[in-house]
């Protein structure tokens, strides 16, 4: 998580919460086409784990007793994994498939109109004024469930930003393109600070500089 997912500060603004993300990015050397791939691809897969109180969760490893630091945060909620997982505090997936790769996200996000609604851990996230069962994400154990599509103030954001929207419709339009800048962008994000080309090894090394 590079901004609050919640908004700036925890206040939900998408324009306020774009104009962060830019800056934030940019400094990691992403400009704004390596932005919205990188937060479209990443989260076309996967989900957000907030389906519980925070206050089940124990203090910061770095802060707990010795037999729980090196393991993320201890949960008490129900069994503590899958569906009683709480992390973020935003709750729920961002696609219909979440588990395959696909053009989901944006047709979620462009395929309906959002409203401001809380977690289960509280936390502000948005979710579909109006969607289908068919459009629903299964449930994280029972696939027979299905459940709440959600996005992030940042998500929102990629939507709101007109220069982002933009690049989203190229996507849209371009699947394919998509596919390859998110790859190139997320093998720029997992390996700019592990220094020269001549450090890399194995036979998926790039071909270019």
């Amino acid at each position: 998580i590079y901004v609050n997912p919640e908004g700036v500060n925890g206040k939900p603004d998408p324009q306020k919460t774009a104009d962060q993300v830019r800056e934030t990015f940019a400094r990691m050397a992403m400009d704004d086409e390596e932005t919205v791939a990188l937060t479209a691809g990443g989260h076309t897969i996967g989900k957000a784990h907030g389906n519980g109180k925070a206050e089940n969760l124990s203090p910061d490893p770095e802060a707990s007793d010795v037999e729980y630091q090196g393991m993320g945060w201890f949960n008490t909620q129900g069994r503590g994994i899958g569906r009683d997982t709480v992390v973020s505090g935003i709750e729920g997936a961002w696609t219909t498939n979440p588990t395959q790769w696909d053009m989901g996200y944006f047709d979620m996000l462009f395929g309906h109109e959002w409203e401001l609604a809380k977690s289960p851990a509280g936390a502000w996230q948005w979710q579909p004024v109006a969607i289908s069962d068919s459009d629903k994400p299964a449930d994280v154990e029972d696939a027979s469930i299905r459940t709440i599509p959600i996005m992030t103030d940042a998500d929102m954001a990629m939507k709101v930003d007109p220069a982002y929207n933009a690049i989203c419709q190229k996507f849209m339009q371009d699947p394919d393109y998509f596919s390859e800048c998110f790859a190139r962008a997320w093998f720029k994000l997992t390996h700019r600070d592990l220094g020269p080309k001549s450090r890399y090894w194995g036979p998926d090394v790039p071909a270019e500089d």
